[in-house]
């Protein structure tokens, strides 16, 4: 495997021939966490490891765990242009080739491609005078290497299909290589799902989340037991160590309390799955939606009696229960600036339209009328009971006569009122929007929902705090001075309508979670 260790040792000469000039100047090494530091004499550097004399002695400390500080710290990140990118082969195989490509497009320069094996593709970038700008090792694997590629030193970039773990988010704080669930380390690449894909030919078009469970493990062998044809049922999926795997044991097969059966198939990726459903009449499997193809995918029936289907306003808004984000990571700390100048351009807007030729759902801001939000009012108006519930209803439907539903969808870390990563980018993508004028003249209402645990008026001034949340990030991103008339003609206006409108069912975590969110409307 490509080893960044190895690219910084060919820069070592370098850098300690600069280094002999400043041999007895004082620098400080800090841990990237902050937890601790050593002041001393630098009396060596060999591009890995930083020889520091102190009074208890000489100490070696790698560069992937301190920062240097001080006149005498070599300049080690500046001339690092080969880079790692290393993790799941859904991102890297799909879309990453294209993001480099238009990368390299980007700074007017082109691009040479260098196949080194099945897993391992190299990418050397050259400038606008063919001269080589920078160059990128893409390393194929699961989400799983991502993070021991981070770890090791063998990537500057982690691609994941999945969120970190905490094991990984707790190995990451412990080694002094940062929180991987900060805004800095954390980026937000595409959105996408996970769907369930039968053969065009099953007369199956929906399932529930149970019914799948109970086929996934086993315990539903043959098509009849759900309404289908007198055939055994053939499943095929990743293995354990994929993000697709990991998240549909999280989101489906945990939340029923079943286990993955090992009479599965076995896959080595998405698109090798679903050819082999759209040839196997009696097969069922678990795929990404960008690999969608000849498959048939199948509507999801929830605990509650929700009927979704995977659509990019239902993706957008995470509403399909098998809604996923696919993720970048790096390391905490300094990093070298092509690498930065990479990972901004790679999340910046101007290549949503990438993603979406990758198959995958982009960050792009879509809008829904009313109408089309009809079946998920019927069911809010169903759901409740009690009389004033239905009178607080009626007075959310009124305010959204003749409004327009965002795709920007907002939630929150954990236990907070904190918009987590996702929502911040969308917030500074909607100041944008209101920057560029698209909202001229009209009220964005910020309306925060919660779920049905708890008292309604606990429940209710949890969503208003919710969304009085985001409006103040949204009024701090835009530099607005409230009441000094700098909002110009856009009128922001916060509620809060509690457990009102739910797009989740309150009987499962995974639906509480959903329903816990600001929607942004436009009037």
């Amino acid at each position: 495997m490509f080893k960044m260790r190895s690219i910084l040792a060919t820069t070592s000469a370098f850098l300690v021939l600069g280094l002999a000039t400043a041999q007895a100047q004082t620098v400080t090494l800090r841990s990237n966490d902050l937890s601790f530091s050593m002041t001393g004499v630098l009396s060596g550097f060999d591009g890995e490891n930083y020889e520091l004399d102190t009074p208890i002695g000489t100490l070696a400390l790698n560069i992937s765990l301190v920062t240097c500080e001080g006149d005498a710290c070599p300049e080690l990140l500046v001339d690092l242009n080969e880079f790692a990118i290393a993790g799941s082969n859904t991102l890297g195989s799909e879309m990453m080739p294209e993001l480099i490509e238009a990368y390299a497009f980007s700074i007017g320069g082109d691009l040479e491609v260098d196949v080194l094996s099945a897993t391992q593709v190299k990418y050397t970038i050259l400038d606008s005078d063919g001269e080589m700008y920078s160059t990128i090792t893409l390393n194929l694997g699961d989400s799983d290497d991502a993070f021991v590629a981070l770890e090791n030193g063998d990537a500057y970039i982690g691609l994941s299909s999945r969120r970190a773990n905490d094991g990984e988010r707790n190995r990451f704080l412990r080694n002094g290589k940062g929180d991987l669930t900060s805004a800095e380390q954390e980026r937000i690449l595409a959105l996408d799902a996970l769907a369930v894909s039968v053969n065009p030919r099953n007369p199956i078009q929906t399932l529930s989340l149970s019914q799948i469970a109970d086929i996934f493990a086993g315990n539903i062998r043959n098509w009849r037991e759900v309404g289908g044809l007198d055939a055994p049922i053939s499943i095929y999926r990743r293995d354990a160590a994929s993000g697709a795997t990991q998240v549909f044991e999280q989101l489906a097969m945990e939340p029923n309390r079943q286990v993955l059966s090992n009479t599965a198939f076995i896959m080595e990726d998405n698109a090798v799955i679903s050819d082999a459903v759209a040839g196997d009449q009696n097969g069922i499997g678990i795929t990404s939606l960008a690999d969608e193809r000849n498959a048939q995918i199948l509507a999801l029936r929830s605990i509650c009696d929700q009927v979704s289907y995977p659509s990019d306003f239902s993706i957008k808004t995470e509403e399909y229960p098998m809604s996923r984000r696919m993720y970048m990571y790096v390391n905490g700390g300094s990093l070298p600036p092509k690498v930065e100048e990479f990972i901004n351009f790679a999340t910046s807007d101007e290549v949503q339209d990438i993603v979406e030729r990758s198959g995958f759902v982009s960050q792009n801001v879509s809008r829904a009328s009313l109408n089309d939000q009809g079946r998920r009012l019927a069911r809010a108006l169903m759901a409740e009971r009690d009389r004033a519930s239905l009178e607080l209803l009626q007075e959310l439907v009124a305010g959204l006569l003749d409004a327009e539903r965002m795709s920007i969808t907002l939630r929150f870390k954990s236990g907070s009122v904190e918009p987590d990563n996702r929502a911040l980018g969308d917030i500074a993508r909607l100041a944008e929007m209101v920057q560029a004028g698209d909202f001229e003249g009209k009220r964005l209402m910020i309306i925060g929902f919660a779920d049905n645990i708890g008292a309604i008026n606990e429940n209710q001034r949890l969503s208003q705090a919710r969304a009085e949340s985001v409006r103040d990030v949204l009024v701090e991103a835009l530099g607005i001075d409230e009441g000094a008339g700098d909002e110009g003609t856009v009128q922001f206006t916060p509620f809060g309508y509690g457990k009102l409108f739910p797009i989740g069912c309150n009987e499962t975590e995974d639906g509480r979670d959903t329903n816990r969110r600001v929607e942004i409307w436009v009037r």
